[in-house]
């Protein structure tokens, strides 16, 4: 507790102290005009008193609510656990005129400003309740630590898995099947998680304006119909999110007709938001398979390194990875999800599957490479609107879905619970 004495001729300054939220000191403050009344009165407040004159500050009521919206009348401002509830809090002048916005935080400290003669104030506090972290939603998902079989097409909620992150390092969580906690609201658009990183920022997968559930056929959820991977497609080259003419790989050069719409959606839409998206790792894994080799322009079949590894060589053979060769990871604040990353979420080579978090109903591309046919047609692995993975030519006309990473500092509002109707708000 603080307060000055009156003297004369002199303005005074009474400040109130509360601990409102842990480690924060909170402060009402009331400066008023020159002392002309003689008559004073204590009031407990906070565990402290302050003199203040009946005709200078008429009353201050005082209310607490545990769910914001049940509020009782309370004697002592909280000295811990509330906050300010900064919309419902407010002050009258000689009765008649309701003042809004004389409460406000700077730096920290919550204040009561402007008070005049005659006012009346009324303080709502709200019980705190810390927001969600990352790590909250990990916990809350329960991971397991087996290994699903990739061989099957995930039509069921199967929950959280741990893996290895090979571009990451540490383990990544990823969702897999029809489950129904990872919608993110964030800049104003619905998305799903496919998975925590390794270094524990967020990976999101664009969903639309709204929130869809699980089986819903829509192109709200596709960013930009239409977009063809890359307008040209006799080179093996233009499997590249990025390409040169004559390389087999390279993370600099031309970029894909992909990547352009990715990066032009994120500056019309996402720019804005930019210091809570990570700058996130991409994999355009362009290792050949086994038993081939790499060539510009060929007269004869090869195929890429997630043609062995998505079951579409070997249907009983499916092995994700969250790895990527060094000359393949981008480092973007936008990119597009995996061949590998499909897979982890319950997709399959060419079985439908209209259950999982992935399915809308529409082609859209991955970012991983499928092969480079005999007649020089370059081809990406795509999602089928059947919801199964299946490979496209990079000039078809897919379309786009943009994914993102969030930082792991990031916040949630505090209640959400990632279902479709009370998704994580991004604060």
């Amino acid at each position: 507790m603080q307060f000055e004495r009156i003297r004369k001729n002199h303005k005074r300054k009474i400040i109130i102290g509360g601990l409102i939220l842990v480690c924060v000191i909170s402060a009402i403050t009331i400066t008023t005009t020159r002392a002309k009344y003689k008559i004073t009165q204590d009031i407990p407040l906070a565990k402290g008193t302050i003199n203040y004159k009946l005709y200078d500050f008429k009353i201050m009521a005082m209310y607490k609510s545990e769910d914001k919206t049940n509020y009782t009348e309370i004697n002592e401002m909280p000295t811990s656990g509330y906050l300010i509830n900064e919309e419902k809090t407010y002050c009258t002048i000689d009765n008649k005129t309701q003042v809004k916005g004389k409460i406000k935080t700077v730096n920290g400290i919550h204040g009561l400003y402007n008070i005049t003669k005659n006012d009346k104030c009324y303080l709502y506090f709200d019980k705190y309740v810390p927001p969600i972290t990352i790590d909250n939603i990990i916990t809350a998902a329960s991971p397991k630590n087996t290994t699903p079989n990739f061989a099957n097409a995930a039509e069921s909620d199967e929950g959280v898995y741990k893996v290895s992150d090979g571009m990451y390092g540490g383990t990544s969580y990823y969702w897999r099947g029809a489950v129904t906690n990872n919608y993110v609201k964030f800049a104003g658009k619905c998305w799903r998680i496919v998975r925590i990183n390794g270094d524990g920022s967020m990976r999101l997968i664009y969903d639309g304006t709204t929130c869809h559930t699980n089986g819903t056929k829509t192109t709200d959820s596709i960013a930009k119909t239409g977009a063809a991977y890359n307008i040209s497609y006799d080179r093996s080259e233009y499997v590249g999110y990025t390409y040169t003419t004559g390389s087999q790989r390279t993370t600099s050069g031309s970029p894909s007709n992909l990547k352009t719409q990715n990066e032009t959606w994120y500056s019309n839409n996402l720019a804005s938001y930019a210091s809570k998206i990570a700058d996130g790792k991409y994999c355009n894994d362009r290792n050949i398979g086994t038993s081939y080799s790499w060539s510009s322009q060929t007269s004869s079949t090869f195929y890429y390194a997630g043609y062995d590894r998505s079951g579409a060589k070997n249907a009983s053979s499916v092995s994700p990875t969250l790895s990527c060769p060094l000359g393949d990871v981008y480092t973007l604040k936008v990119g597009a999800i995996t061949m590998d990353e499909v897979v982890m979420a319950g997709g399959k080579w060419r079985t439908a599957n209209s259950s999982f978090y992935l399915y809308n109903g529409n082609f859209y591309w991955t970012m991983s490479p499928y092969n480079t046919s005999s007649v020089s047609q370059a081809g990406t692995f795509d999602v089928d609107p059947n919801g199964y993975l299946d490979w496209s030519r990079v000039s078809y006309n897919s379309g786009l879905r943009p994914v993102i990473n969030l930082k792991p500092d990031t916040l949630f509002a505090a209640g959400g619970n990632g279902t479709q109707s009370n998704p994580y708000v991004v604060e």
